[in-house]
């Protein structure tokens, strides 16, 4: 507050130059000279600032990122002289101060020429490590990480520094809708949404986070709303080196907002060198209050549970209430009915047909739309040609349109198409690598082609990447029962957090260790829970257990119910028991499934 004080006080007449330098370390007096490592480290931070900034250590930085009234961009990592690490500074952005370019800094920074010759000594050992590497990566590791690619970027979810934790909502959108803006030019690779936001709230290297998502590129930045008021900083990051290449802050009144997003893709796009294909996407909705409630539908959509469905259905229909032509508002409305669909409301599949319908009438071209009516044929109408033809409309719309691309390999999954399948889910981690029901999907895969180590490989990664994930467990429990291994299933499907699943697997792993008094008891209990939506993994249990009358039972009656289990029942080992029976591929046949 007195470094902000200091350099307002001298923009007035007459004006006074000053650059400030801040850090915390241990200081001590001597001689009436203040020393220490305190006073080392803000001489070397202050040396890179330019007229009017005031720049801090990484210290101070995690002292202060969560003060609203104070914002700041990193300017990447630097190696001071006397300073054993390299260390992160950042700049203060607040009103009136200078941000300074990277390339046009120069301070007290160890001397390249000096530490080249430093190392001369130890230039034919690296050489030889070089030389080494080169054979080991040209010819014998073809499999490792393909370089990053140039033209690369994830956008990371901006920070909301309102006051009010409620509306990290909109700082989630906005880092969504522009990674939408983004993902729209073709030449640039833009990572998935699930990937980016899986380091929300990390303290974490960008450097890292470059790696691990493999982007040459980060884009970060923070929100603060008050009222009517927004403001948005925004900041290009070069991942190889933490380096900071762009920043603006933008004071808008809400009704700038799609000005604003369209401004920064821009300004990203520019600083990229990328050339955008025709003119930037223009927004759908005009109307604020239409896109605040559309962001809050998107967030809560996310969540799945039965709570935070019913929150983001009753945000969506605030939004169309506003502004009823707004199309992805009907499109993420659609997907909330299927998510509740599959919960049992079987009703919701019809108003997820109109909701679908009506984004397409308004948006003929909206991707996500086309998603929505896909996942509707395939899961409730089991009309697999019509899903596969509104999939591919999808992906040729939007070829990086995460959930197309996962509806598509659950498509290519249920018919058995098991090649095609890897080589979607594949592209798909390709492009959110880190999207947690993507190494599931894959696993899935790998279990219904009876490759079983791999099956368990890509659970095992999913159950890394988020281990209450649900469903994780009892996939995991199918993989080790197919396996062979009954007694480390039990300890797995023990660890599943949803009772469903739980009973799911509980009733298959107890008949495996012929404990078949607690399978009875078990399935019992589970029909009387779960038999309003669970249909299918009953008739499932039933199947593996061997007794084919109740497993065709309740085949019948999930059937009736519109369970979308039964698009995978072609593939499903634990039905194997009843492909000799006479009613077998008539049922496949009715499923509108191929038969062998």
């Amino acid at each position: 507050n007195c470094s902000l004080a200091v350099q307002k006080e001298l923009k007035t007449d007459p004006v006074v130059p000053l650059r400030i330098g801040l850090h915390i370390g241990e200081v001590f007096f001597e001689d009436a000279k203040a020393l220490g490592d305190g006073v080392n480290v803000a001489s070397r931070v202050q040396s890179l600032g330019q007229e009017n900034t005031i720049l801090i250590s990484d210290e101070i930085h995690d002292k202060i990122k969560n003060n609203a009234s104070i914002t700041t961009v990193s300017l990447g990592y630097f190696d001071f002289k006397n300073v054993d690490k390299s260390l992160e500074v950042f700049a203060l952005t607040n009103e009136g101060l200078f941000v300074p370019q990277r390339k046009n800094m120069e301070g007290k920074l160890k001397n390249k020429n000096v530490r080249k010759r430093n190392g001369i000594a130890a230039l034919s050992f690296i050489l030889l490590i070089v030389v080494a590497f080169f054979i080991y990566k040209n010819f014998f590791n073809k499999n490792d990480k393909a370089k990053v690619a140039d033209k690369s970027i994830a956008v990371l979810p901006f920070v909301n520094m309102s006051n009010d934790p409620d509306q990290e909502y909109f700082s989630d959108g906005l880092s969504e809708e522009l990674l939408n803006l983004l993902a729209k030019i073709t030449e640039l690779k833009v990572i998935g949404r699930t990937s980016s936001f899986s380091f929300k709230g990390r303290n974490e290297d960008l450097r890292v986070i470059g790696e691990k998502l493999g982007v040459a590129y980060l884009l970060e930045g923070s929100v603060r709303k008050s009222g009517n008021k927004i403001r948005i900083t925004a900041q290009l990051i070069s991942a190889a080196d933490g380096s900071h290449l762009w920043s603006h802050a933008y004071d808008r009144d809400m009704d700038d907002i799609f000005k604003v997003q369209d401004e920064i893709a821009g300004a990203v796009v520019k600083e990229l060198k990328i050339t955008m294909l025709g003119a930037s996407t223009p927004a759908v909705t005009q109307n604020t209050e239409a896109y605040n409630f559309y962001l809050q539908g998107k967030y809560f959509t996310e969540k799945r549970d039965k709570e935070s469905l019913e929150t983001a259905l009753q945000y969506y229909t605030k939004a169309l209430a506003i502004d009823s032509n707004y199309a992805p508002a009907w499109a993420g409305l659609a997907y909330v009915y299927v998510h509740k669909a599959n919960n049992g409301d079987i009703p919701a599949v019809a108003k997820a047909r109109l909701a679908s319908e009506k984004a397409l009438q308004i948006d003929p071209l909206l991707s996500d739309a086309y998603v929505v009516q896909g996942r509707i044929y395939m899961s409730f109408d089991w009309n697999w040609v019509k899903a596969g033809a509104s999939l591919k409309k999808a992906l040729d719309l939007d070829p990086d349109n995460i959930l197309a691309l996962i509806n598509s390999v659950n498509l290519a999954n249920h018919l058995g198409h098991f090649d095609e399948a890897i080589t979607l889910s594949k592209r798909a981690i390709a492009l959110d690598p880190l999207r947690v029901r993507s190494y599931y999907n894959l696993s899935l895969i790998n279990y219904y082609d009876g490759k079983l180590e791999e099956a368990n490989a890509a659970v095992i990664k999913a159950i890394e990447l988020d281990p209450t994930l649900s469903i994780a467990y009892y996939q995991q429990t199918r993989v080790l029962l197919a396996q062979g291994k009954a007694e480390m299933a039990l300890e797995s499907i023990q660890k599943e957090s949803v009772e469903a699943w739980r009973m799911y697997g509980l009733t298959l792993v107890y008949f495996k260790l012929n404990r078949k008094a607690e399978s009875d008891s078990t399935l019992k209990n589970t029909i009387k829970k779960h038999s309003d939506y669970g249909a299918y993994q009953i008739a499932e249990a039933y199947a593996y257990r061997g007794e084919i009358e109740q497993a065709f039972k309740w085949l019948e009656r999930a059937y009736r119910q519109r369970d979308d289990g039964l698009a995978s029942m072609k593939v499903s080992p634990l039905l194997k028991n009843l492909h000799s029976d006479a009613r077998w591929k008539p049922f496949l046949k009715k499923m509108k499934l191929p038969v062998d």
